[in-house]
């Protein structure tokens, strides 16, 4: 009966006690806990980091394995050499650490072929790491790799490469593992050789230790600058300061932009070595290219030319971008630190912006109460004046009332929540433009939020300074909120110069009731546009709204359009609405029909009924003009 590899290797396993010694037949050895193991691994993965923990391990596998395969070579009278490459296996089980069986096999030991898959069960490498850490990304059985490639590779007299293709350390069922010489793997295992380079642990120690070194290193200047830029901003100092700082903690110049891409602070130490210089006006260019279009969220390098680098930070407050940070250098690309560096950094700025904008807000509201009590007309002009004088504001100059009515959400329930919210984003531009031409044009903006409404008073001075009028003013903010379709009417309003503090009540009231003969021409040609109406551009019907007596303007209209507006009312007919486009063509009897859609022959018999209706004869031009003044009061006291 032949006598099993498995009984050779036994029968050459026997422990002998002389002091505490056990022999391998005449090699001592020693027995070691699997947990012990385990933890010697979990040691080496903390300090060395699983990579270096992977290659030390699979090293030490292979040298194991090819002692052990030079061991009994000497021990055993192998019946062949194969015999004793299979014995491997068997060494696996004898040692405890796992239980090896060969799925395919197809090895020629003569022409050093060598293509083997299996499985591995119960592998103590996969239950140590396990009891130590999560679920890894990929099979972890180092050592078992190693010491099946060293083991073989012995017997073999080449190369051989085991690779774990299943393991229970990330999840699989079972371990399995492919073998092979390095010629028979072929560029498939390019990545693994570099683990079998031969690497003394000193160098492996140094190379942690220079790494704890520059952790040490990096949180040093970590809670440098967090403690420095955080007092800083405790004692009130501003984004000059926290540049300065920044840029001396990092030997790099500093660049802090607002969301316009204008420089709030930048700082460049030229006196400092291995500083290089900078072209701020180069950074600016593009990091405006860069996020005019698109909103930066997150901190990106960037390389803005040959070995120029660039890392910015966007600086978020209650997630609307408010401006970014920027750090620059030549040469070696940005790394995880840095950008830890500037994230903080770019936090404390963006509490200091907060504070700053709490600040504003509040001042703009005080303001916002004042111009409210001014356009009430109510409070003595020299103490307004005087408490204007307070913000630094001088009311007296010669401005417009600008008025803007938002659509009420509520009356167009129809509205999809993505449209409401490209209508809220369109107001919030609107405002963001305003806060750009106070910096730009140093001038000041003061606004009266309220209900749907933003009236502003627009100085007669900035406009010279833009070198623009009113009236394009008005049309660039009205371009401004129309660059989104499907929002409902938005309306603007804009009232005449106003030179005097005592003007602001009635300028102010101008400025709505453009607004409401806009929303009434809208209701009497049933159209939903939005527009423009200047107070100056109305003529008399801004007597009509001034007039003492309204009551009089509205009983003459009545004589003309009462029956008219009642008729339309009983019949479901269009007779006011015809007349009015039929005054406005000029008595036009074509163009009246073509702009309402209606014949010849329609718009004939719906002209003779208007006539007998209120009694007038339309080729008159003192009807014309009644009628007209009758309309006008109508749309005034919005009651078409």
């Amino acid at each position: 009966m032949t006598t099993t590899n498995k009984d050779k290797l036994t029968n050459i396993f026997s422990f002998f006690n002389h002091g505490g010694d056990h022999y391998f037949k005449e090699k001592r050895m020693v027995i070691s806990s699997t947990d012990a193991w385990g933890v010697l691994r979990k040691d080496l993965i903390d300090t060395l980091g699983i990579q270096r923990a992977k290659r030390f391990l699979l090293r030490y596998g292979w040298n194991c394995g090819k002692n052990e395969a030079r061991m009994l070579k000497d021990l055993v009278n192998w019946e062949s050499d194969l015999e004793w490459l299979v014995a491997g296996t068997q060494m696996h089980q004898i040692g405890g650490r796992v239980l090896s069986y060969p799925e395919h096999f197809e090895v020629d030991m003569e022409k050093g072929t060598f293509d083997v898959s299996g499985h591995w069960i119960d592998s103590y490498e996969a239950k140590q790491h396990l009891q130590h850490y999560s679920l890894h990304h990929e099979p972890i059985c180092y050592f078992l790799i190693g010491y099946g490639g060293g083991y073989t590779s012995e017997c073999l007299g080449k190369k051989v490469i085991f690779k774990e293709m299943h393991c229970v350390g990330k999840g699989d069922k079972q371990c399995s593992y492919v073998a092979k010489t390095v010629e028979e793997w072929g560029s498939e295992i390019e990545d693994e050789i570099i683990n079998y380079e031969e690497q003394d642990i000193a160098d492996e120690l140094d190379i942690v230790y220079r790494r704890v070194e520059r952790q040490s290193e990096v949180l040093h200047v970590g809670t440098s600058i967090t403690k420095n830029l955080t007092s800083a901003l405790l004692q009130g100092k501003g984004m000059d300061d926290f540049a300065k700082m920044l840029a001396e903690d990092l030997s790099m110049p500093v660049l802090i932009q607002n969301q316009y891409f204008d420089y709030i602070a930048h700082y460049f130490d030229e006196t400092r070595p291995h500083v290089q210089q900078y072209n701020r006006e180069k950074i600016q260019d593009f990091i405006e290219k860069q996020f005019s279009k698109h909103v930066l969220t997150e901190t990106e390098p960037f390389e803005i030319g040959p070995d120029q680098n660039l890392l910015i930070s966007p600086i978020i407050i209650q997630n609307d971008v408010y401006g970014y940070i920027s750090i620059y250098r030549e040469g070696a690309p940005f790394g995880d630190a840095e950008t830890d560096f500037l994230e903080r950094a770019a936090s404390i700025c963006a509490v200091k912006m907060l504070n700053e904008r709490t600040a504003i807000q509040t001042e703009e509201r005080m303001k916002g109460d004042l111009l409210e009590e001014l356009f009430k007309g109510e409070t003595d002009p020299d103490n307004i004046i005087k408490r204007f004088s307070y913000f630094g504001y001088n009311i007296n100059k010669s401005q417009y009332v600008l008025t803007i009515e938002f659509p009420n959400q509520s009356l167009f329930p129809y509205l999809e929540e993505n449209t409401q919210s490209k209508a809220n984003n369109v107001s919030k531009e609107l405002m963001n433009f305003f806060n750009r031409e106070e910096t730009y044009y140093q001038t000041t903006f003061i606004k009266l939020e309220k209900y749907r409404k933003v009236t502003v008073l627009i100085p007669n001075e900035y406009l010279q300074k833009k070198k623009i009028g009113i009236k394009q003013f008005a049309q660039h903010c009205y371009e401004l909120l129309q660059r989104n379709d499907g929002t409902p009417p938005i309306y603007i309003g804009v009232s005449k110069l106003c030179s005097d503090v005592g003007q602001y009540s009635k300028r102010f009231k101008e400025a709505n009731k453009s607004i409401e003969v806009a929303k009434a021409k809208n209701r009497l040609m049933n159209v939903s546009n939005s527009s423009v109406v200047h107070a100056d551009e109305l003529g008399h019907i801004m007597i009509l709204l001034d007039a003492r007596k309204p009551e009089e303007l509205l009983e003459y209209a009545n004589e003309f359009l009462f029956d008219l507006k009642t008729y339309d009312g009983k019949n479901s007919t269009e007779l006011v609405r015809t007349l009015y486009y039929y005054i406005e063509n000029e008595c036009n009897l074509h163009k009246t029909a073509r702009e309402m859609n209606v014949s010849i022959s329609g718009m004939r018999y719906r002209i003779n009924r208007i006539e007998e209706l209120i009694q007038v004869d339309l080729s008159k031009a003192s009807s014309k003009f009644e009628i007209q003044i009758s309309l006008q009061t109508y749309m005034a006291f919005n009651l078409l």
